[in-house]
């Protein structure tokens, strides 16, 4: 039973992570970080110019079909940094697709992970983290930023101070506008 109800799971996910970026508003790839950093679209599109982006998130694919002035390419995955779909980023790592949820100072992503929930999984979204636009994307945990940063004794022990657990590190400060960890890192390099 938790078999076919794994399989539904999948399939139902499958459904809407077959996207068509051609069905929102400004959408495209970035080639490269530096496109990123620079908000330069490769194949942007409106979605009423008929161009396509299709991602192919389904069982893994590593390639992406763009149907651009009516001329079909298909691109790998791990030779663009990432895309723009519906006023969102992303970036690839390993052929993954990484939302992009801040870029200041260092990055953080989020992307939706199968947890057992019960007697059926479900679907959270789990965080990770990069040094830079381009270094690997690792889970988002204290031992993963106090290694990552064992050079920064005082981001180190502020990490120990203010976070217990590894899921704290997702708090979101309202007054501030951004994240603790974030903030607690700018202020471990600026003094």
């Amino acid at each position: 039973m938790k078999t076919v109800k794994l399989m539904i799971a999948i399939v139902l996910m499958a459904g809407f992570a077959q996207k068509t970026l051609a069905q929102e508003k400004t959408c495209g790839l970035y080639l490269t970080a530096d496109d990123y950093h620079n908000h330069k679209l490769s194949y942007k599109t409106t979605g009423n110019d008929g161009n396509s982006i299709q991602l192919n998130e389904f069982l893994g694919s590593h390639k992406v079909v763009v149907v651009y002035n009516g001329k079909k390419e298909v691109i790998y995955k791990s030779a663009i940094y990432g895309y723009r779909y519906n006023k969102t980023d992303y970036r690839y790592f390993n052929n993954n697709p990484y939302k992009i949820i801040d870029d200041k100072d260092f990055y953080l992503y989020s992307a939706p992970k199968l947890v057992q929930w019960g007697k059926s999984p479900k679907s959270i979204d789990a965080f990770y983290f990069s040094s830079t636009a381009i270094s690997d994307v690792k889970p988002l945990s204290i031992k993963n930023l106090q290694s990552t940063y064992a050079d920064n004794a005082k981001f180190r022990y502020l990490l120990e101070s203010q976070f217990q657990t590894d899921n704290a590190l997702t708090a979101y400060d309202s007054a501030t506008n951004e994240y603790k960890v974030k903030y607690l890192y700018e202020h471990s390099t600026s003094m």
